[in-house]
């Protein structure tokens, strides 16, 4: 038999392992819990996870996690996938991993987390269609399955990656913290079944919630809590170091590049900057250069800038899990800025198709006079550029860095430029080709060469504020956007390259071939067919190049998130 030796050190051990002894562990408390027959089945289990009334007025239901309780066995995570019949591969509950400290003193802590049943949820704000319900009693943040589209907005604006999106429903869908079970005085199913009683549910101060988010502290690592204010509560008596972040914090991997939105964007904006390129080839401008009329070009420029927008407007439907309920769209024009940008974009094809009727209408013979024809452009133009505008606030309004206005507002008005450009020319030059009252020397004498050099003035201006973002790399902070030049260097290198390779042959290259041109021949001795090939690949490639642009907009970007889970 081992003998212990009475001395202080050992008498210390004696007195610990003693004390631990006393104590009871979770797994012996839970047993005792099922031997109890005082109450009925479920409540004699978990009632005391529960609140024993309702929320008053301004209180809510909450989550609260027990960090020090939180083993990361994912019993929650199992749960709530099998209560709620989730898909594969679809998580409504995650268990994420912090670390931190020191080489001598490490600290783990395992985080579950869900939806945080928001005091201002940006997932309902977002939503076009109001798919989204606060409870007013309960202050449950419900998603109406019945009423989604799937467009999958609120996914962007949630900044805890809380929706999910069902392929196969072609819904999004989020925890609800099981309501139908809480109105009936059960647990939720992660409450339930956690061996540790590490979840519960509480009441909290919707005031109280406003209050401490002016402190930003949630969880270490995971966004600020003052943008939809969570009512999770995440407690422990330990104190966390300083140091302390998710266990993913460093890693990012490229996001899901939404390819009918792509289109729809590069589409439309070329659409867009095609009617804007069209109204400044009327002006005096170009009637002084040379050309004392346009009107052989207009019917040709105007039709195929308006089957561009309606090409990209179609394209977006592809995005949608419901498209035949894409007409419920319009419904959260209040707060939602992708019912903005489609009501924006209904007055744009609405003009655009007026202005073209009439264009076309005079060139045929009837004239609805001037000042019909201007009010139209001037119309079809301005409401185009808002609807630009309408596009560019559903990325800013995400709040995420690389989508914030430094970066989206250039890059969008950008596009219009740098493809309603080219693409006015090689219009102008086909229609030229095909006329007998124009020439490409006309075309290209009068405002060609303004149309090159403009080109390539945009084109560089775009592809240098692109590659400002490698100058985050050189932050000592693990920001966002150093994030994101760390994915365009690494992973999207390939990606990236072909976009500044592809970018400056169609912007820089090919225009100034067509300058050099010019001075080969400066008296008039145009090559019709090298000029139209020049054109036609200049388009092209600067059509490609902006493609390959938005694929990074969308693929680069880091989304804010909770430990653990993966952010779209």
């Amino acid at each position: 038999m081992l003998a212990i030796d009475p001395t202080p050190s050992n008498s210390f051990l004696l007195d610990m392992l003693l004390e631990n002894q006393q104590k009871t562990t979770a797994v012996e408390k839970f047993a005792q819990l099922h031997d109890r027959l005082e109450l009925p089945l479920q409540v004699r289990h978990y009632r005391d996870l529960l609140p024993t009334s309702r929320p008053a007025t301004d209180e809510q239901y909450a989550f609260e996690v027990d960090l020090d309780g939180c083993s990361g066995c994912k019993a929650c995570v199992t749960a709530c996938h099998n209560l709620n019949g989730l898909e594969d591969g679809e998580v409504w509950r995650s268990v994420g991993l912090l670390h931190g400290g020191t080489t001598d003193l490490p600290v783990i802590q395992h985080v579950t987390t869900a939806c945080h049943h928001c005091v201002e949820p940006a997932c309902l704000q977002g939503c076009p269609v109001k798919a989204y319900e606060k409870d007013p009693i309960t202050g449950i943040v419900k998603h109406l399955d019945d009423q989604c589209i799937g467009c999958q907005y609120c996914m962007l604006k949630c900044p805890y990656d809380v929706p999910k999106y069902s392929k196969s429903k072609g819904i999004v869908r989020k925890c609800d913290m099981c309501s139908d079970r809480l109105a009936a005085d059960e647990a939720p199913a992660c409450v339930q079944s956690c061996p540790n009683q590490a979840i519960r549910i509480r009441i909290v101060s919707q005031q109280q919630v406003i209050e401490e988010s002016e402190s930003n502290v949630f969880l270490p690592g995971v966004p600020e809590p003052e943008y939809t204010l969570p009512t999770t509560i995440y407690k422990s008596e330990r104190v966390l170091p300083r140091n302390v972040l998710p266990a993913d914090y460093y890693s990012s991997r490229p996001a899901h590049a939404h390819m009918p939105l792509i289109v729809m964007l590069v589409l439309t904006q070329m659409s867009v900057g095609a009617f804007v390129v069209e109204q400044l080839l009327q002006s005096e401008l170009i009637t002084l250069a040379g050309v004392a009329t346009t009107e052989h070009l207009r019917p040709v420029q105007l039709v195929a800038a308006l089957l561009l927008g309606f090409l990209g407007l179609f394209a977006a439907i592809f995005h949608l899990g419901r498209p035949m309920l894409a007409h419920r769209a319009i419904i959260g024009l209040a707060t939602s800025w992708l019912s903005r940008e489609i009501l924006a974009f209904t007055l744009f094809a609405g003009f655009a198709t007026a202005y073209v009727v009439v264009a076309c209408a005079s060139y045929f013979g009837w004239n609805s006079g001037p000042t019909v024809e201007a009010t139209l452009g001037a119309l079809a133009g301005a409401a185009g550029l808002l609807a630009v505008v309408c596009s560019m606030m559903i990325y800013i309004d995400t709040r995420r860095v690389f989508w914030g206005p430094l970066f989206t507002v250039p890059k969008f008005f950008g596009t219009c430029l740098v493809l309603g450009v080219p693409i006015a020319l090689l219009i102008s030059l086909a229609a030229a080709a095909c006329s007998a009252d124009l020439t490409v020397e006309q075309i290209i004498s009068s405002y060609g060469w303004q149309l090159c050099r403009a080109l390539i003035v945009i084109a560089c201006a775009k592809l240098i504020f692109e590659a400002m973002i490698f100058g985050s790399l050189r932050r000592p902070r693990h920001t966002s956007l150093k994030r994101t030049a760390l994915l365009l260097k690494g992973e999207l290198s390939m990606v990236m390259t072909a976009r500044f390779v592809v970018g400056m042959l169609g912007g820089i290259l090919l225009p100034l071939i067509l300058l050099s041109e010019r001075q080969l021949a400066p008296d008039g001795g145009f090559q019709p067919l090298f000029i139209g090939i020049i054109a036609l690949l200049m388009t092209g490639l600067c059509l490609a190049g902006e493609f390959i642009e938005r694929y990074l907009f969308f693929t680069a970007v880091v989304a804010p998130k909770m430990p653990g889970t993966q952010a779209t």
